[in-house]
């Protein structure tokens, strides 16, 4: 077969089910599934979320999907969130994905989610694992943070007041394919024996080294590459029936088909060499 024609079958597979936004049923991932009931646990009487996006557009196919669906999971369930990332390669998706979440909830419900109460950007942070540190240990963590990547007084906002301490933040997200980030949250992100409740994302080749952190307790939930993040949306779709497929369940049905066409063409391949052979 030409090699044109293979490229052109290729971007077909994808570009039907993203097009048409299929969704096929996901595998099932079940530390996916325990970090969806970690979060569906996350109480919104009190304190709030800090979730860092530390990815940019090299790894955004799966860690973008994976931070949707937590950050609209969190939304719907009210907990005021804290963004922020280590890397400033993230800045476009701290401003884009909590807008485009809240856009996409208040279409569904008809409800409204706004900024400076249910979510605050705080943007990059440089300091890596002395960041953290500090941060951990800050006695006024608003205070601490600052301004805003409006350039707003933290404490102007209506979610400060749910902040004080690490010891109110009940839920730490955290997504990331850059080498040795995740380690920093593990270490640092600690104060006086208090450890909030951690989920994480990963890219699909670090999936080994997060399950050590998974088996050891120090890791509360983890959703591996797109896989994942598809298996906790329809989790989500599950109990909100009036959701409509996602980025994740759709890039997840696009990816699975194009990797049977391909594992096809292998076998089409093999059978008309060793018929060419006799």
């Amino acid at each position: 077969m030409n090699t044109r024609w293979i490229y052109i079958l290729i971007l077909l597979t994808i570009g039907i089910p993203i097009g048409f936004k299929l969704a096929l049923p996901p595998a099932r991932m079940p530390v996916a599934e325990k970090l969806f009931s970690v979060v569906d646990n996350v109480s919104n009487e009190k304190g709030v979320a800090f979730v860092a996006f530390d990815y940019g557009p090299g790894t955004s196919a799966e860690n973008l999907p994976q931070s949707q669906v937590i950050l609209e999971h969190l939304f719907r369930k009210r907990v005021p969130v804290f963004i922020f990332s280590l890397t400033p390669i993230s800045e476009p998706f701290l401003r884009s994905v909590p807008e485009d979440v809240a856009k996409q909830l208040e279409k569904e419900t008809g409800e409204s989610w706004q900024y400076g109460k249910d979510w605050v950007n705080v943007g990059y942070r440089p300091g890596g694992g002395l960041f953290i540190q500090t941060l951990a240990k800050s006695p006024n963590i608003p205070e601490f943070l600052g301004k805003d990547v409006k350039g707003a007084p933290l404490s102007s906002y209506p979610i400060s007041t749910r902040v004080s301490t690490i010891k109110d933040i009940s839920f730490l997200g955290e997504f990331t394919g850059l080498v040795g980030m995740f380690q920093t949250y593990v270490q640092y992100f600690q104060a006086d024996g208090y450890v909030p409740i951690f989920g994480h994302g990963c890219t699909s080749i670090t999936i080994p080294e997060a399950y050590i952190y998974l088996d050891s307790g120090q890791l509360n939930g983890l959703l591996e590459g797109l896989a994942g993040a598809a298996w906790y949306s329809d989790l989500l779709r599950d109990k909100y029936k009036d959701r409509e497929p996602d980025r994740a369940l759709v890039s997840n049905t696009a990816l699975g088909v194009a990797q049977l066409v391909v594992l096809g063409l292998v076998v089409l391949g093999n059978i008309v060499g060793w018929k060419q052979r006799r």
